[in-house]
């Protein structure tokens, strides 16, 4: 799977509680048997075909989902565009799931299979119409600073959209067949890139809830699918005040990332503003992303439907 496709998928993860730092995979939160957390987000999206953006909102749904159990704590993220509402039939969509107990941490994720580096060659994609698609599906497991690594290609109907990912999931059970990586860790090494960015979100809002006052900190080093990467803050900013959809936050935070590739020094960039206090502090507002220099992914906080339903989603 394409690092920068991936990340577009996940931008939004900061919504989700940070694992806490170790050497290993990280120890899970001791809390409550049955605690979870549910927060569903709109999906806008711009292209520029020329020199001018243009674009359409809610064109699709993503879903963010916290679960914790006294020794265990998972993190699910579903989005994707809706072949319904998206402009010309678009269907693209990703799931990322982690599951950490003790000092193990597993990955599931499903991506569609699409690298095109234009307008027409996405809109060719779109036109052929073909009965059958491919997904990559990941599966990992960390543990004993040993990452470990499989990625599958499978065929499934071309109309399944973010609201079959259990149905592609069953396609590809946990002894397939796919391309395997081993990669020993360094150490502090995150598990995933869920973690890792819900580790640096925490950070920033303990810091404001102390200082009122918030600065980048160190990079951050997670693993996924046998590479390393690097997440860090290049800029980070205090918001008295923002409003998404019906949701007022007194208090957020507002933060610029990169990503790179430590084997071959390659950038991703994204931005996100999260809430720093009450109910909502840690979860995010809005997110924006351009996994295409002529496509923009925009995300908004939108609890008023339950998006989605999936098997480790908490479902409504």
């Amino acid at each position: 799977m394409n690092p920068r496709l991936i990340v577009a998928a996940l931008l939004v993860v900061s919504a989700l509680r940070a694992a806490p730092h170790a050497a290993r995979p990280p120890q899970a939160h001791l809390v409550t048997a049955g605690a979870a957390e549910r927060h569903h987000y709109s999906v806008s999206a711009r292209i520029r075909p020329l020199l001018f953006w243009i674009g359409g909102d809610d064109v699709g749904d993503a879903v963010i989902v916290k679960r914790s159990e006294r020794e265990a704590t998972g993190y699910s993220f579903l989005i994707g565009t809706d072949p319904e509402r998206a402009p010309r039939g678009i269907n693209r969509w990703g799931f990322i799931d982690e599951q950490i107990r003790g000092d193990k941490a597993e990955v599931v994720g499903v991506m569609t299979a699409s690298d095109e580096s234009s307008i027409e060659e996405a809109e060719s994609t779109i036109h052929k119409r073909p009965s059958e698609r491919m997904f990559n599906i990941i599966r990992g497991t960390v543990t004993d600073g040993e990452a470990l690594s499989i990625v599958t290609s499978i065929a499934a109907p071309a109309d399944y959209t973010y609201r079959n990912v259990d149905a592609i999931l069953n396609l590809a059970p946990r002894d397939s067949q796919g391309t395997m990586r081993v990669k020993r860790l360094p150490a502090g090494t995150r598990p995933g890139f869920l973690v890792a960015l819900a580790e640096v979100i925490r950070a920033q809002v303990r810091q404001w809830q102390t200082l009122r006052r918030v600065t980048a900190g160190d990079a951050v080093t997670y693993v996924y699918h046998g590479h390393l990467y690097q997440l860090v803050i290049t800029r980070t900013w205090a918001v008295p005040s923002v409003r998404v959809g019906t949701v007022v936050c007194e208090h957020a935070i507002s933060s610029r990332f990169d990503i790179r590739n430590v084997d071959n020094g390659e950038l991703t960039r994204f931005s996100m503003t999260y809430a720093a206090e009450g109910p909502l502090a840690e979860t995010l507002l809005a997110a924006s992303f351009r996994p295409r220099w002529w496509l923009e992914v925009q995300l908004a906080l939108d609890d008023t439907t339950p998006g989605p339903a999936f098997a480790r989603g908490l479902n409504p």
